[in-house]
């Protein structure tokens, strides 16, 4: 059976082992299951060896999923209406507190996959996938944008000066309970604190001139025009924020990338993109992420780098040594994000490093965080190659958070952004 690349492995759906099974307090019924990192709560008949489907918090199941295996806390919306699931209408896989226990992941049976048609006795451990037999399983999930994102409308597509290819978006980071295993226990890493904030890429990169009606007509003669030249470009994770071409469509109220990529002007030599973090405010006195102002007075931010790649004017990439990354912005005068611990593989302990304030760990080149009760995202597992290898790893009580801010409908500017990208 041939099964496509999911399009989003950190959210598709696994086949998964049971591995362990973990009793819980105050629970008679149910026990839990870790799976890559994540804890799902399964009835108590669950077995060592079961295989099933593995899917994260913050995943969305499709419609027909959650139909045909009555998922639905809504009764009328399952196919049979006299039974209630757990899910809401939106179809969230959430990360919650189940009598006082942590549940980020839903482990479902094969056979929920019965209603698409395959065989699922051929689906072997291993399998990812997100749409099987032609049926849409999952997604991730993204909310829908507030109306007030932005004021200005999109128009028609106009002149676009920047090709992707010299201004890429920064490459897929895997999960790392999910990945960790397939490196050798001897690779040296570089742990790095995953800041809390909204990504930035800045570059000094080529671009295409719009040229005027002669300069059209001489090529048309066979004369050579310059089409291209170099100019500083920023972006968010996913959008291009072409400040400098008056032709651009701008579909945001307030610009934060272009106003911080601006002050690196002059400090970021041609054929060089960063890759950053914003952290701290907005210039309007917004905090970038809920309870994550790192310390950081109103209307203020900072930029903390963890990529830095060169691009030739063919396109062709080349990364810096997390050292060299290091060395390279403090010549200019850019942080970069703390690096919290280095060496083998092997005497890495995770676990040390999540559901905690680094900072109060004694780990002093990180920053405080506002608020006390509040704990760091996570960590960044990083291997040095020609183009770095990268894991993360979240904790559990911050992915309990970042869902009680989707369920509250708390403003994300980097979510919003991706949200009304998709929609456009």
């Amino acid at each position: 059976m041939k099964i496509d690349k999911p399009q989003h492995e950190t959210y598709c759906a696994t086949v998964v082992s049971i591995k362990t099974i973990n009793h819980l307090l105050n629970c008679d019924n149910v026990v839990s299951v870790p799976i890559f990192g994540f804890q799902a709560i399964v009835g108590k008949d669950t077995q060592i060896g079961d295989i099933g489907l593995f899917f994260p918090a913050e995943t969305q199941l499709s419609e027909e999923y959650c139909y045909f295996n009555n998922l639905y806390r809504h009764g009328d919306r399952n196919e049979d209406k006299s039974a209630k699931g757990y899910l809401e209408d939106n179809r969230r896989v959430k990360a919650i507190k189940f009598r006082g226990n942590q549940s980020n992941s839903l482990f479902m049976p094969l056979e929920s996959l019965d209603w698409t048609g395959i065989k699922v006795s051929d689906l072997q451990v291993g399998d990812e996938f997100d749409i099987l037999n032609g049926k849409d399983i999952c997604k991730k999930y993204v909310r829908k944008v507030k109306a007030n994102v932005g004021n200005k409308q999109p128009q028609a597509k106009k002149f676009n000066r920047v090709d992707p290819e010299f201004m890429p978006e920064h490459f897929k980071i895997d999960q790392y309970y999910k990945f960790v295993e397939g490196l050798d226990l001897e690779t040296e890493i570089i742990v790095s604190q995953k800041l809390h904030g909204t990504s930035i890429r800045i570059a000094n990169t080529k671009v295409k001139r719009e040229l005027n009606f002669i300069e059209k007509a001489l090529i048309k003669l066979g004369v050579k025009i310059q089409t291209t030249e170099y100019d500083m470009v920023y972006g968010s994770r996913k959008v291009v924020k072409d400040v400098n071409n008056p032709n651009q469509n701008h579909f945001y109220g307030s610009d934060l990338w272009s106003a911080e990529g601006k002050k690196l002007d002059g400090l970021v030599p041609e054929n060089y993109i960063l890759y950053a973090e914003i952290i701290g405010y907005t210039e309007d006195g917004a905090v970038i992420q809920k309870d994550y102002a790192y310390g950081y007075e109103d209307k203020t931010c900072g930029i903390f780098v963890y990529r830095v790649a060169i691009i030739n004017n063919i396109g062709l990439s080349q990364d810096m040594s997390w050292d060299h990354m290091v060395e390279f912005c403090k010549n200019i005068g850019v942080s970069v994000v703390p690096e919290v611990w280095r060496g083998k593989l092997k005497d890495f302990e995770v676990e040390d490093y999540l559901d905690k304030r680094l900072f109060d760990e004694g780990h002093r080149a990180c920053l405080a965080l506002g608020q006390p009760d509040v704990v760091d995202e996570g960590v960044v597992i990083r291997v040095d190659r020609l183009l770095p290898y990268c894991l993360k790893a979240k904790g559990s009580m911050f992915l309990e958070h970042e869902t009680k801010l989707i369920d509250n409908e708390v403003d994300d500017i980097e979510a919003d952004q991706d949200a009304l990208e998709l929609d456009l």
